[in-house]
């Protein structure tokens, strides 16, 4: 699974088509170039709806470039509506990140950037192996409450 996250005070700056399509083109281009042909079958684009997603030419190109690999909205799974229970990002990576990257403030735009890169870097394959555990637990959790939400009786 492959995600994409300009947070803080990108975000703001990413208003416009270019602006954030271009920072993500680079950024799977970074993450796919060394990547062998057997394992970028695998690899999924999940990303949610706010507005920056919704461009046509940011839907046009994460189909180019993942075809039917694309969870969230356009793609050929669409991002359940308010879905944290079930979301490794919303449950594991964002908190991991942003105690990394908030510890404290960060001076400029430039030594965010680098936290963040830092903060993605930093996340071991114990933790990983950790999460999909947690996935596991929190599929049988939903089937018991039906699909609704349960993270709050965890």
């Amino acid at each position: 699974m492959f995600g994409v996250e300009f947070s803080g005070s990108l975000v703001q700056y990413f208003t416009r088509e270019q602006r954030y399509l271009d920072p993500l083109q680079d950024a799977i281009t970074d993450f796919i170039e060394n990547l062998p042909l057997h394992q970028l079958r695998n690899v999924w684009f999940q990303h949610d709806g706010i507005p920056p997603h919704k461009i046509s030419n940011v839907k046009q190109y994460l189909i180019e470039t993942f075809q039917n690999q694309v969870i969230g909205y356009g793609g050929f799974v669409e991002w359940p509506p308010r879905s944290p229970d079930l979301s490794p990002s919303d449950f594991f990576l964002w908190g991991h990140r942003k105690r990394q990257v908030y510890a404290t403030p960060p001076p400029t735009l430039q030594d965010l950037r680098r936290r963040i890169t830092d903060a993605c870097a930093s996340v071991a394959p114990a933790m990983l192996h950790n999460v999909q555990r947690e996935i596991q637990s929190r599929l049988q959790m939903c089937t018991v409450a039906n699909g609704d939400h349960f993270e709050q009786y965890k």
